[in-house]
C-alpha cells in the first residue's frame, strides 16, 4: 500500500467533511494535520480510484490541493492513532448497510475535531456479507463523553452500532476480559430451560426478565426461581446441556482473543455445569457461576456456596486481576443483565451486549446490532 497526501489550503470544514467523509471511509485509513494542512490517505496504490475521487470532490468543493505520494512510514510511523486522540467512536455498519448520511452531520454539531479515521474492516463492497467498521478518533473526550445517550439514540434509529470510549482504553495490550454467560456467550438463560423442563417455565422466565432488567432484587428473585426447580430429576441438567447454543461471534472472538493472549472468564449468575460445558466449547480461561445442589438425583431449589451476583461478580473480577497480575484499566466486562452492571461500571472497559434497555442506557458502551465477533472492532483488535 501506499500513502496519497493532499496538501489543503485551509482547515477542512465540516461541510466539507460531510461531502468527504464517504470517500474516505473507503480507504484504509485518513489522517489530518493542521500544520501544513493536510489530508494524508492510505491506498491500495498511487492510481487508486478513491484517491482520484477524493481528489474530484476536493475540487468541486473549490478547494485548492496538491497530491503526492509519500512513504508508507511517513507521518505517525508506528504510533497507534489514538495517541492522536482523545476519544475513539467506533462506528459499525451491518453487511449491506450504508454508512448513514446523518453521521458526518453530527459531528459538525458537535463541533468536535475529526483528527483521523481508520476503517477496520475490508473495503465496503470487497466480501459479501461483511460489515463496515471504522475508528473516528476524536478530540476532547469531556464533551464527547456525555454525548453517549444521543449516540445510542442514533445507532436505534440507523440500526446500526456507535460505541464511543477514551482512546486510552483502546491500547492493545493484554486485558483480563470477563463474559455474562447467559444471553451473553450462549443464546439462552439456562433457569428458564431448567424451568420449562420441571413444567414452570413460563411463571420463572417472567422473573428472569424483570431481574434482568432490573426490576426485582438479583438475589432474592434467584432464590425465588429455584425454589420452583426443586424435585427436577437431575438428568434434566445433562439434556439442557446437550442442546446449548453459542451466541453468533463467540467462538470467532474467544480464538481471537486466545491468540493474542488475553485472559478470559466467564463470571455468571447462571450454574457453573453449564459454564464449564461453554468453556470446553471455546476454551475460557476461567469459570465462576453457582453450582447446582443435588440430592438423591433431584435439585433442592438451592445452590451450594455463595450466589453469584452482582456484587460477586465484582469482586471476582478484582480478585482475578490482582491474582493475574492485571491493572483495573486492563479489564474489561461483557454483559446484557442490570446484574452485570457494576461489573461493567468497574472494569476498565464495560460493554453491554445486546443487552435490556436500562444495561443499553447505563452501560459505557453498548453493542447492540452486530454479533460477538464484532467487539474485536471495540477492542481495537480486529482479526
Amino acid at each position: 500500500m501506499t500513502t496519497i497526501g493532499f496538501s489543503l489550503p485551509g482547515t477542512l470544514t465540516y461541510s466539507s467533511l460531510q461531502r468527504l467523509l464517504p470517500l474516505l471511509v473507503a480507504a484504509d485509513s485518513a489522517h489530518f494535520t493542521a500544520e501544513p494542512p493536510a489530508l494524508t490517505l492510505l491506498c491500495e496504490t498511487t492510481t487508486d480510484p478513491i484517491s482520484d475521487q477524493v481528489a474530484h470532490t476536493l475540487t468541486e468543493l473549490g478547494l485548492h490541493w496538491q497530491a503526492q505520494t509519500v512513504s508508507s512510514s511517513a507521518g505517525d510511523g508506528d504510533t497507534p492513532l489514538y495517541r492522536h486522540a482523545d476519544a475513539v467512536l467506533t462506528l459499525i455498519v451491518p453487511p449491506g448497510g450504508d454508512l448513514p448520511a446523518e453521521l458526518p452531520a453530527k459531528l459538525a454539531e458537535w463541533n468536535l475535531e475529526l483528527r483521523a479515521l481508520r476503517r477496520l474492516s475490508p473495503r465496503p463492497g470487497a466480501t459479501s456479507g461483511q460489515e463496515l467498521a471504522v475508528e473516528f478518533y476524536l478530540d476532547d473526550w469531556a464533551r464527547c463523553a456525555d454525548r453517549r445517550s444521543i449516540l445510542q439514540e442514533l445507532a436505534t434509529r440507523w440500526e446500526v452500532d456507535l460505541t464511543l470510549a477514551p482512546s486510552d482504553s483502546k491500547r492493545p495490550r493484554r486485558r483480563l476480559i470477563a463474559f455474562d454467560m447467559d444471553s451473553t456467550l450462549i443464546q439462552c438463560e439456562v433457569i428458564d430451560e431448567l424451568a420449562h423442563r420441571a413444567g414452570v417455565g413460563d411463571e420463572v422466565a417472567a422473573v428472569t426478565a424483570r431481574a434482568m432488567r432490573g426490576e426485582l432484587d438479583f438475589r432474592s428473585s434467584f432464590r425465588e426461581r429455584m425454589s420452583k426447580l426443586r424435585g427436577l430429576d437431575a438428568a434434566e441438567i445433562k439434556a439442557v446441556s446437550a442442546n446449548l447454543s453459542l451466541m453468533p461471534g463467540a467462538a470467532a472472538l474467544l480464538r481471537v482473543l486466545r491468540s493474542q493472549g488475553h485472559y478470559t472468564v466467564i463470571l455468571s449468575g447462571g450454574f457453573d455445569y453449564f459454564a464449564r460445558e461453554v468453556q470446553s466449547m471455546i476454551a475460557i480461561d476461567e469459570v465462576h457461576a453457582n453450582h447446582l445442589q443435588i440430592i438423591e438425583n433431584q435439585l433442592t431449589g438451592d445452590v451450594d456456596g455463595e450466589i453469584v451476583d452482582a456484587e460477586r461478580k465484582v469482586m471476582l473480577l478484582k480478585e482475578i486481576a490482582q491474582r493475574e497480575g492485571f491493572d483495573m484499566g486492563d479489564t474489561v466486562a461483557v454483559g446484557d443483565g442490570a446484574n452485570d452492571l457494576p461489573m461493567l461500571g468497574t472494569a476498565g472497559l464495560g460493554i453491554a451486549f445486546h443487552a435490556k434497555p436500562r444495561v443499553r442506557e447505563t452501560a459505557p458502551c453498548a453493542v447492540n446490532i452486530a454479533s460477538l465477533e464484532a467487539l474485536l472492532y471495540v477492542l481495537g483488535a480486529p482479526a
